[in-house]
This record gives structure tokens, sequence and C-alpha cells, in this order.
């Protein structure tokens, strides 16, 4: 697993706009820029919350990166909780 290289692409992507607009155009040529297992490319593509914490990314990145894909609060708590 490389815990590092989703929370790079996590921050990449709440902090840079241009890299936002990247992710949000083409989700699978932007992750081939980082060093991810298939798990872990899948879970970001996907935007899947519960993956993404259950493999460790840090709240502080994880909330802002599913604010800006549209993901409610309850929506949010309630995919983690069940991790």
């Amino acid at each position: 697993m490389s815990l590092y290289q989703v929370q790079k692409l996590i921050r990449q992507v709440n902090r840079n706009p241009a890299d936002r607009e990247s992710f949000k155009s083409d989700r699978s040529s932007f992750t081939d820029r980082f060093e991810l297992t298939p798990e872990e490319r899948e879970a970001v593509i996907g935007v899947d919350m519960g993956s993404l914490y259950a493999m460790g990314v840090h709240a502080l990145l994880l909330r802002p990166f599913t604010i800006i894909h549209g993901v409610s609060e309850p929506d949010y708590l309630d995919a983690i909780r069940r991790h």
C-alpha cells in the first residue's frame, strides 16, 4: 500500500485548482501520475470515502476531498463510521 501517494494525490486535488480540474476531467489519467495499488486507484477514482478512510487517509485531507466532489456531511460520516 502506498498511503503516502494516495494522500499526496488528494492533497494536490484539494489545494491546486489546476490539478482539481485535471482530476475532474479525467480521473484515470490523473491517477496515473501516482504510484497507487489497483485498490487505491479504484477508491480514489470512485471517491470511495469508506475505503479511503479504512486505508488510513487522514480526515483533514479526506473531508475537503469529499466536499469538492459534492458529498454531504451525513453521507461522509455514514461511510467512515462503517469502517
